[in-house]
């Protein structure tokens, strides 16, 4: 990313009545303009504290391709955001959306749950060439050098916490950023996370069936490797560069910060021996800024199937989790 050439709050985002905006749902939405690249950024307070200092909770997004708003008209009806209703009473809540994406969307124009161009079938262009580990990182950065300087920001305690494909970004802009002086790592693997995870689906898919898939992620990863920097090659899943820059080994990196890490995962969820063998390295290692908490029978997104004589059904054990983060800050 290159010089910063607009930085402009959005009160009104559009002169059509009819168009949602980001603070009819309870946001903030702040805008830089750095070139021809847009980001937009979510802050969500408590109401009525908008302008009281408190530390950013900074939270990363995963892989899927969604607008952070998502909405039916009435309300939203997807959420992007893990901690969004947990933690604004003592932080103000930065979330940024992806690139290429709208911010705000019809629930409608969404393709079985993410943004596609509805005449290409494709992903925007700007996100297939910027989404990888590098961008996301530098943006980021610069979106925090901005919200410090803010007078409703104590830069005391600056938290970041990634889910999925975000905990990788998450780890890394830790790596990168000073200030920053917790970092929850949620739902991660900290092996290789891109392609291993790919490879840890389709193995459990293969002991329902039989099938090549594992096959297919192999020969699809040497493609990968071969030519790491494409940004025109598997675009269905995700550019070379994409897939490449979010298939390193993680675990140097997150061995090497000094800061307060908390590790969080589910372990019915395909990377928790990963978690696992990385927690083992830890203590043999006497590394002693680790926590690791694991929740038992919960899958990536912290739920758990649940039966009853007529139907079996999820229950979702988020709010458990997200209460287990906040205090870990405290005493952290």
């Amino acid at each position: 990313m290159k010089k910063i050439i607009l930085l402009l709050f959005i009160s009104i985002s559009t002169n059509f009545h009819s168009q949602k905006k980001a603070e009819d749902f309870g946001f903030r939405h702040f805008q830089y303009i750095i070139e021809n690249d847009t980001i937009d950024v979510l802050v969500k307070s408590k109401k009525g504290e908008e302008n009281i200092k408190k530390p950013i909770f900074f939270e990363v997004q995963g892989s899927t391709a969604v607008p952070l708003i998502v909405h039916n008209n009435k309300q939203r009806v997807s959420y992007v955001s893990l901690s969004e209703g947990y933690t604004e009473n003592d932080y103000h809540l930065v979330m940024v959306n992806k690139p290429g994406l709208p911010l705000i969307i019809h629930n409608d124009s969404l393709t079985r749950g993410q943004y596609k161009d509805l005449k290409t079938g494709k992903y925007p262009q700007k996100y297939l060439e910027n989404n990888k580990l590098e961008y996301y990182v530098e943006r980021n950065s610069a979106v925090i050098n901005f919200l410090k300087k803010q007078d409703w920001v104590d830069t005391t305690k600056i938290v970041v916490a990634g889910h999925s494909e975000g905990s990788t970004i998450a780890t890394h802009m830790a790596d990168k950023i000073d200030e920053i002086t917790h970092l929850i790592y949620s739902g991660g693997t900290p092996y290789y996370p891109r392609i291993l995870a790919m490879i840890q689906q389709d193995r459990r898919l293969e002991k329902k069936k039989e099938s090549d898939w594992v096959k297919k992620d192999l020969e699809y990863w040497k493609d990968v490797v071969k030519y790491p920097l494409a940004k025109n090659r598997n675009e269905g899943w995700n550019t070379n560069y994409g897939t490449y820059s979010f298939s390193q080994n993680e675990n140097n990196v997150l061995k090497r910060l000094k800061i307060p890490i908390l590790i969080t995962y589910g372990t019915s969820d395909e990377g928790a021996p990963f978690c696992d063998m990385f927690h083992i390295e830890t203590i043999k290692e006497n590394q002693t800024n680790f926590t690791f908490n694991a929740y038992v029978g919960l899958d990536h997104y912290y739920q758990k199937k649940e039966h009853d004589k007529d139907s079996t059904k999820k229950k979702d054990y988020l709010n458990t989790v997200v209460s287990h983060w906040l205090k870990w800050i405290e005493i952290n």
